[in-house]
């Protein structure tokens, strides 16, 4: 079952499903087609590139075409950023002045906070397509993987639609969510597959034999399975559920509409992610080229400092992650959720 790290604690169960409430969308969204959500995340490209048996050509152009989906993300991002500017009081400069408690405000500064994320990202790879020489030519239109392709439709779809009245940032917030979420889940199962085969034979905790010499186990993994990009996507998380909790209250009617919207997006998205992965089966592992690093590469390891801006995106966590609520009353542990109060 997928592991959820709930945005905000839910003060009263009144519904036998705690999904089904509307501070708990992301809750929602994780509880739909779990099977796709475990294919995703569990692809034999991670499990490949957990065992280091990935060849470099495989990675190049899997990082050639992630090249493309920054640019998208980016537009994305900046598009978002303008919808919520032109529906709402929050700007980017009152964000961090005089409104920074408001929903709007906090989306802007974690958006802010993204696109200069994944810019460094775009730098970072350049660095480590020449430390391990993961060279590949852009590739054309026709050449873009599939997950690529739907993911340049879905941003363009949610980039030139007309913002709904209600929660005009929904769809946005929802799919950039989305995204993290399945990068963060599968980097994650990558790691957790690399440490334990380290841990039934310690000498492949060795990089030097991976077929990439040690690009994916020593530099991707890591950069994508820590706690600040766990905290960078909980923070959108948290401002999601709280943002739709705060507009919906207890309007039914308001709540299916906004699920609607929300499962529309996470499907399309999951859709995309599940086919970004390169295809594998048949790929031959072999070791007779070059897996080496590039020993006059001077350049600066960036992993572990992606997913979160020091100092202005991540909020102070106040939830607790053992016992009961805050008030004393006692909990229950309730699976995607975490603790809630007892009815």
């Amino acid at each position: 079952m997928v592991e959820h790290h709930p945005g905000a604690y839910v003060p009263k169960v009144t519904t036998n499903d705690p999904t089904n409430l509307p501070w708990a969308l992301t809750a929602h969204l994780l509880s739909l087609s779990i099977p796709q959500f475990k294919r995703t995340t569990t692809a034999p490209f991670l499990e490949r590139a957990a065992r280091g048996t990935l060849p470099k050509q495989v990675i190049a152009e899997w990082l050639a075409n992630d090249r493309l989906y920054i640019q998208g993300y980016i537009s994305l991002a900046e598009n978002l950023i303008r919808t919520i500017e032109s529906t709402s009081t929050a700007t980017r400069a009152t964000a961090t002045t005089v409104d920074i408690d408001s929903i709007e405000s906090r989306l802007l500064r974690w958006l802010d906070a993204a696109i200069e994320n994944v810019q460094r990202e775009a730098a970072w790879f350049d660095e480590m397509t020449t430390a391990y020489s993961l060279t590949a030519p852009a590739p054309t239109s026709a050449q873009r993987s599939p997950g690529v392709q739907r993911f340049e439709a879905l941003f363009s779809h949610l980039s030139t639609q007309p913002p709904n009245p209600f929660l005009p940032w929904l769809e946005g917030a929802v799919c950039l969510f989305s995204t993290e979420k399945v990068y963060y889940e599968a980097w994650r199962w990558a790691r957790k597959q690399d440490r334990r085969r380290s841990q039934d034979d310690p000498s492949t905790a060795d990089y030097s034999a991976d077929l990439d010499g040690g690009a994916m186990r020593k530099e991707f993994i890591p950069n994508w399975s820590n706690k600040n990009f766990l905290m960078f996507v909980e923070t959108l998380e948290r401002i999601i559920n709280e943002g739709v909790g705060a507009a919906v209250g207890r309007d039914d009617g308001r709540w299916q509409e906004v699920k609607r919207r929300a499962e529309g997006v996470w499907q399309a998205t999951l859709d995309a992610e599940e086919v970004f992965w390169p295809p594998v089966e048949g790929v031959v592992a072999s070791y007779g080229g070059d897996n080496g690093v590039n020993t006059e590469y001077k350049g600066t390891a960036v992993h572990g400092l992606l997913g979160a801006k020091d100092g202005s995106l991540l909020e102070p966590s106040t939830r607790q992650h053992d016992g009961g609520l805050s008030d004393g009353r006692e909990t229950m542990y309730v699976p995607h959720v975490g603790h809630v109060g007892r009815v």
